[in-house]
């Protein structure tokens, strides 16, 4: 191959390593401020740290309310925030054996 050939083949792909788009940073996760609350009750039953709770929405009621399903370590609980980010139910639903 000559080296013109081998000019022309390198020029597209010098082209399209600098087009490449850089990986985009990660995205914090935020809280509501109900969200919160249900973490850090359930933080406080486990007696763990409220960092490592997770919190999932799981269904809604007809008033509105959200219904949460929260692990805190090796327990469950359910959590009802309202539309106002109360928490208006709070009860362990799973246990560890």
């Amino acid at each position: 191959m000559t080296r013109l050939g081998l000019a022309a083949l390198a020029l597209p792909l010098a082209a399209l390593a600098a087009c490449q788009k850089p990986e985009p940073a990660p995205v914090a996760v935020t809280q509501t401020a109900g969200e919160a609350a249900c973490a850090a009750q359930a933080a406080a039953a486990a007696g763990v740290d409220q960092g490592t709770v997770t919190v999932v929405p799981s269904s809604g009621t007809k008033t509105g309310a959200t219904v949460y399903t929260v692990t805190a370590g090796s327990q469950q609980f359910t959590c009802v925030v309202e539309i106002d980010q109360s928490v208006s139910a709070f009860e362990v639903i799973a246990v560890p054996l």
